[in-house]
């Protein structure tokens, strides 16, 4: 790991370290202006969902649930409210209600006028994606339809029918459901689940609505790798986008700063405009509640760091609007075990990790007679601690300058069902590789490009960010005139921003070298060659080659004194007799590191970082780390050094910095779950301050010591003896 390293000579020259913050938090201030969130949305920072099941109506305990929100010092909830199902006394035909709602019971208004008594913010759940048979025989044209005209009927409960989401359901029938929960209710918003569909709907409206748009008909492939299935999901997105200001307008109608939030992520068959949603949303969340096994785009991957990464991914479109984590007690796999706990550790390094990026934690639970309660005393130890804490987990920006850019369009567009989960590889393996190398970094959506935007990095890292508009590459050139610096892997830039491919990279002129063929690969046997006097290898001193990438982009270097690797190519692996090469040498460039004005450019043409998320190889790693170095060439506003793997953040508050350390030193932090602590430590933190700013006092909020001040220069220097699962270092700023 490294270790705490003075700034280079050149970068003390160009600007101190203080200078560099002081303007990222004018860049910051000039963000925050723009938009503004309700207090109902900024306010909270502990959330509680409790998921209403049919049989809880008149037999679970309101009481006990806020004597339970009191404990844990909850300061916004979100209940079961209606759509499929409703938990009030609705007035509006075949919305169906839980039995026992139609005698006289309101288990939702019970719990929301209890919840705003206590001074709580409310959130009134909805789910439209399921209707009962009376309303499927009433109103056939509200069902998700296959191409063959027949209605779907819903996977786990066969009396219910799935509902179209496009069509007169959510655009006729829920606006009602809004308005009257709005009208009866003193909610602060609309937490809508699963809100955007269960699959490709062929009903009549969907029909009318597509043809009108398009002229075509809906494809029965609407696999987003093709053009057809392009077109499909940007009118998809149309039609969300208008549904969410559907929504918005009936909550408004009665409650004027009442928002809808979605519930699920912005995943579906390509994610939806980071800006689209960045308008239209004061608060959002992320719906990946635990880790998993299963392997898709749409699951949380097995790691336990997936927490911190998924609410990066949120972050990287809602900027600093406030952002919160769902969290479940649960287990979460394709098995489906509602009623399952997590081991207490499990609950405690999936908290941290979302905690730690940025994430107001949201603990959510179903049903109201809970069956086994062992989850209680660890939520209320976390949050407890969270709310002891509040004032240092308001964060106002991070303070990372690295910036890891979130490829919205390339692995829809370009591997489509099939192959969507390999092109996310690429941003997965350079995720790893900035969070093993303890890079303080941050992510930004491809939608977000502008200058204002990315005015607080240093760097940004495109990991095969195929698909660019010329708008989107004009705006990476003008970061790089700016003095920016940019790392690039395999085919950044290749492909348009409707996923055509051009003739050469948009961006061949940063790059320095042009295409000249297909892509190559699986590649076997092959090797790359470190040996070369570029300085960018200067680190690397004792690795002459290795293990080559399984892909590979051929191009052509225009000056070969910026090739800083080589490819040894393939040669046979078999018979044992056969393997070996007279080819140790090539001018085949695997890496230009280049000066371009005032940035850096290095372009790596090949997949080496989705190579490293298959296969996790230690060179790949070192190679990652030091295209990293070499192109930001500034000292790391945040810097760690003691033992094994640890994810990091830095923020900045109205008047603290904090430096959050998330121990993953665990055996089971790559599968499975967390079954104790295993304290790691010592570590020794440098925190560079802002300009203008001196420390007034030092704590560790998870230990509760308060710590003497270390000065060094404009940097803090704290030691942390142990780390179970998540330190905060707390710096007060006068």
């Amino acid at each position: 790991m490294p270790d705490i390293m003075p700034v280079s000579r050149r970068t003390a020259l160009a600007l101190s370290g203080g200078a560099l913050l002081s303007r990222l938090e004018s860049a910051m201030a000039a963000r925050a202006s723009r938009d503004v969130a309700p207090d109902w949305a900024t306010e909270p920072m502990r959330w509680f969902q409790l998921a209403f099941t049919e049989d809880d109506v008149g037999h679970f305990d309101p009481k006990f649930w806020t004597d339970y929100f009191r404990d844990i010092h909850a300061d916004g909830v979100c209940l079961s409210a209606g759509g499929g199902i409703a938990f009030y006394p609705t007035a509006i035909a075949y919305h169906g209600m839980a039995p026992g709602v139609d005698r006289g019971q309101d288990p939702f208004g019970d719990m929301v006028f209890a919840c705003k008594k206590m001074g709580l913010r409310v959130l009134a759940r909805i789910d439209p994606h399921a209707m009962n048979a009376a309303a499927a025989a009433a109103h056939p044209e509200w069902a998700l339809t296959g191409p063959d005209g027949k209605s779907k009927r819903h996977g786990s409960a066969p009396d219910l029918t799935l509902t179209c989401a496009y069509g007169p359901y959510n655009f006729e029938l829920m606006p009602k459901v809004i308005e009257e929960i709005a009208r009866r209710y003193p909610i602060d918003g609309v937490f809508g689940n699963r809100w955007n569909g269960s699959g490709t709907c062929y009903c009549e409206s969907c029909r009318t609505q597509y043809r009108a748009a398009s002229g075509l008909d809906i494809p029965l492939d609407p696999d987003p790798s093709t053009p057809a299935g392009r077109r499909y999901a940007a009118w998809v997105e149309t039609r969300l986008f208008a549904l969410i200001d559907r929504w918005n307008a009936a909550a408004r109608k009665h409650r004027p700063s009442a928002s809808f939030i979605p519930g699920s992520d912005r995943r579906g068959l390509v994610e939806l405009n980071g800006p689209g949603l960045s308008q239209r949303l004061p608060i959002a969340f992320c719906d990946r509640q635990a880790r998993s096994v299963e392997n898709s785009p749409w699951a949380p991957g097995p790691e336990a760091w997936g927490a911190g990464r998924y609410t990066r991914e949120l972050r990287a479109f809602m900027q600093d609007k406030p952002v919160g984590h769902i969290i479940s007690v649960g287990v979460e796999e394709s098995y489906r075990w509602k009623d399952s706990v997590q081991a207490a550790p499990e609950i405690r390094i999936w908290a941290a990790g979302a905690i730690a990026q940025g994430a107001r934690p949201w603990i959510t639970k179903f049903n109201g007679k809970p069956l086994d309660k062992r989850w209680m005393d660890v939520v209320r130890d976390l949050y407890q601690w969270h709310h002891a804490n509040d004032r240092y987990l308001r964060n106002t920006h991070n303070l990372a300058r690295v910036g890891l850019v979130l490829s919205t369009r390339t692995p829809p567009f370009l591997g489509g069902w099939k192959q969507r989960h390999d092109l996310d590889g690429h941003l997965r393996g350079f995720y790893q590789a900035l969070l093993e190398s303890r890079i303080p970094f941050d992510m930004i959506d491809d939608g977000f490009l502008d200058e204002a935007s990315l005015s607080r990095f240093r760097t940004l890292i495109l990991a095969n960010a195929a698909v660019l508009s010329d708008t989107q590459c004009q705006q990476v050139r003008a970061f790089v005139a700016r003095g920016g610096c940019v790392i690039a892997t395999h085919q950044t830039s290749l492909f348009d921003g409707d996923g055509q491919r051009r003739p050469d990279f948009a961006l061949a002129d940063l790059f320095g070298c042009s295409v000249t063929g297909e892509e190559e690969g699986p590649l076997r046997n092959a090797y790359l060659t470190i040996h070369h006097a570029h300085p960018a290898m200067a680190k690397l001193p004792e690795i002459s080659r290795t293990i080559g990438p399984i892909r590979r982009q051929p191009v052509k270097a225009r000056n070969a004194s910026e090739v800083a690797l080589t490819l040894v190519p393939s040669y046979p692996d078999l018979p044992m007799e056969r393997v070996y090469t007279d080819r140790t040498e090539s001018n085949i460039p695997m890496a230009i590191c280049r000066q371009a004005g005032k940035g850096r450019v290095v372009y790596l043409p090949m997949d080496i970082d989705r190579t490293f998320a298959e296969l996790s190889h230690g060179d790949h790693l070192t190679l990652l780390q030091s295209m990293v170095d070499w192109a930001h060439d500034e000292q790391q506003p945040l810097q760690i050094d003691g033992p094994g793997l640890v994810d990091i953040a830095y923020w900045r508050q109205k008047n603290s910095v904090t430096a959050h350390l998330v121990s993953l030193n665990n055996p089971m932090t790559m599968r499975g779950s967390y079954r104790a602590a295993i304290p790691t430590g010592p570590y020794r933190v440098a925190l560079q301050l802002p300009a203008g700013t001196r420390p007034l006092q030092v704590r560790r909020l998870s230990s509760g010591d308060h710590v003497p001040i270390q000065v060094d220069g404009e940097r803090v220097i704290v030691d942390v003896p142990l780390i179970d699962y998540h330190e905060v270092i707390a710096v007060d700023l006068g």
